[in-house]
């Protein structure tokens, strides 16, 4: 899973460099990203604009983009067509907030960065752990 994260982290970064930022994944797209790869989902391309506001915790260090775009993942991997009684998304998207507040003791981007975040890398670190914490409650769904 880190691989794949790794992957994303690095888009844009064969852009000139005044142009990366422009090229560059932020942490809710990592995340959609590597779990559309690693689980085949299959995700439409276009379908990636709709997560792009939610990294950074909406831009404003709210809920952390990691997070979001794992459940984004989960939600596209579990969620049911209608009618549904949305049990495995509910169940998934409950063990996602259990086992990332484990991983980070909080799910508010100011408080993961402050702890988290490294000065050369970003929030890179933050972005692997959150795909090692996909990884967990994807098995852990699979059990169930």
């Amino acid at each position: 899973m880190e691989n794949l994260v790794e992957k994303y982290n690095q888009v844009g970064s064969d852009a000139p460099e005044d142009l990366q930022a422009q090229y560059h994944m932020n942490c809710a797209e990592v995340l959609l990203a590597t779990a559309n790869e690693a689980y085949e989902l299959n995700i439409p391309t276009d379908a990636f604009k709709l997560i792009q506001g939610f990294g950074g915790g909406f831009y404003s260090e709210k809920v952390c983009g990691a997070f979001s775009g794992a459940l984004a993942g989960l939600s596209y991997k579990y969620a049911k067509e209608r009618p549904t009684d949305q049990k495995e998304i509910k169940m998934a998207a409950k063990l996602l907030v259990e086992e990332f507040e484990k991983e980070f003791g909080t799910l508010d981007c100011d408080k993961i960065k402050a702890k988290y975040r490294d000065e050369v890398t970003a929030c890179n670190p933050v972005k692997c752990r959150a795909g090692l914490v996909l990884e967990r409650v994807v098995a852990k769904m699979e059990e169930a």
